[in-house]
């Protein structure tokens, strides 16, 4: 796990602490409703934001996910409303089980393109929930406003600002490993790159090469259906292909295609330096997951 996710992690433990820990502080003073409100209320966000994340990180075993999303939220659901009621436990409990659920399904289904931004969305709700919560508290216990109410062109700023420096952090999962998606580094000095089309996914997905030196790249079809691969503005001299499916490319562009259960292979000369994608541009084959990336050094 990155840097960037165990800040969230920490600061999701932390709000919730301390949310549950107001609420124990003024039991006595929060009628029913209200700990049933902070209970519901605890239990899905933390629920529904630590499911995607394991959805995520367990990618490809979803009862996994699903079981610790749901705990994750029952736990804190269940924390926040003992001190006020059965019926706030009830809540806690519940609404907790339904966030940890949907949450580690939406982390399964999403692409690895956009695991990142859906986080960053996801954390930001949880922030602006938890603000509303600790305000709803205090105006249940104490019947005025703090001073962060008062103004709400602070409480705008104040999350422009998190945003900003939350998006300094660099990327939430840089090297996320699943059933769907791998990120293996391929030996740079060798000429044979031999990536896999297997399923919905090329394997590995994040590969080195140099430039000046001579690629063959094989594209091994183990699936049932085609694929092929082509890599986005790579600047390339004297390509060769073996390869008889024709999609209109120029000599200078790098696709290869191949047949269920082919292989196919094309050479080429990387001329430039930079990172280039690669895409499988079958029909909704990339929007599956069939794309990667090659670093020209």
């Amino acid at each position: 796990m990155g840097t960037t996710l165990y800040l969230i992690l920490v600061i999701i433990l932390l709000l919730a602490g301390v949310s549950v820990s107001k609420t124990v502080y003024y039991r006595k003073k929060v009628t029913c409703m209200t700990g049933m409100m902070i209970a519901m209320t605890l239990g899905m966000s933390v629920g529904l934001v630590m499911g995607l994340i394991l959805g995520i990180l367990f990618s490809g075993n979803l009862f996994l996910s699903t079981v610790l999303g749901m705990l994750a939220g029952m736990i804190v659901g269940f924390l926040a409303g003992l001190p006020i009621s059965i019926m706030a436990v009830l809540d806690g409990l519940l609404s907790g089980l339904m966030g940890g659920m949907m949450g580690a399904m939406l982390g399964e289904m999403i692409t690895p393109e956009y695991r990142d931004a859906i986080v960053k969305i996801m954390f930001i709700v949880f922030l602006a929930t938890m603000l509303l919560l600790l305000y709803m508290i205090q105006k249940e216990v104490k019947k005025s406003d703090t001073p962060l109410f008062r103004n709400p062109f602070i409480t705008v700023a104040l999350f422009g600002l998190i945003f900003v420096v939350f998006n300094q952090l660099g990327p939430i999962f840089p090297q996320t490993i699943s059933g769907q998606q791998e990120h293996l580094e391929h030996n740079a000095r060798n000429k044979n790159l031999l990536i896999k089309a297997d399923e919905f996914t090329f394997s590995p997905n994040k590969t080195n090469i140099k430039v000046g030196e001579k690629v063959t790249l094989l594209l091994d079809n183990n699936c049932e259906i085609e694929h092929d691969l082509e890599i986005k503005d790579l600047a390339i001299e004297g390509s060769e292909e073996n390869n008889t499916h024709d999609h209109g490319q120029g000599s200078d562009e790098i696709h290869v295609h191949a047949a269920p259960g082919e292989e196919k292979s094309v050479s080429f000369i990387p001329v430039e330096s930079g990172t280039y994608r690669f895409v499988c541009t079958l029909p909704g084959h990339k929007e599956s997951g069939m794309f990667g990336t090659i670093k020209v050094s």
